[in-house]
């Protein structure tokens, strides 16, 4: 099975990857870490994107992330399941103040600044990101699931 998991920042498609991962005995790559250093310093596209390419010629995979330039039409097309979390804005922001506390504790730099609070809060959930998920939901509607809130995403990873 393929899976590609989009979704807000902070609203869970790290650890939903990981969950089903282990359940389904899938391989996992969450494109933020092969995107973003330990400093949180970008790597260069010339060496993700062949990471990406590689990763998705696996049989089974599960992909979270965003970026649309590491092959978002492929991972949409070439998914059995397309994912898009879309919780409320402050569901994703203490999620994020969460992880960013636990990623210091395995090394990184903190990642919590302004930038941060704002892209989290508003500019991840801009008119065009929504219009964009909208348009997949469409598209992909007989492989789209769409979770909205804490509670149809606790009943889905029930179901898995």
């Amino acid at each position: 099975m393929k899976i590609a998991v989009l979704g807000y920042a902070g609203s869970g498609k790290t650890y939903l990857s990981d969950y089903i991962g282990k359940n389904k005995n899938i391989p996992v790559l969450h494109l933020d870490d092969i995107k973003w250093d330990k400093e949180w310093m970008p790597v260069d596209d010339t060496i993700v994107l062949p990471q990406v390419a590689d990763f998705m010629a696996k049989d089974d995979w599960i992909i979270d992330g965003y970026y649309t330039y590491l092959l978002i039409d492929e991972r949409l097309e070439t998914a059995d399941k397309i994912i898009l979390l879309q919780l409320p804005r402050m569901t994703c922001f203490f999620r994020a103040l969460k992880r960013t506390k636990a990623r210091r504790q395995d090394g990184y730099k903190n990642d919590m600044n302004w930038w941060f609070v704002k892209f989290t809060l508003f500019g991840c959930r801009n008119k065009e990101r929504r219009k964009f998920y909208a348009e997949i939901a469409e598209k992909y509607k007989d492989k789209t699931v769409v979770q909205k809130t804490r509670k149809q995403v606790e009943e889905f990873m029930r179901s898995i």
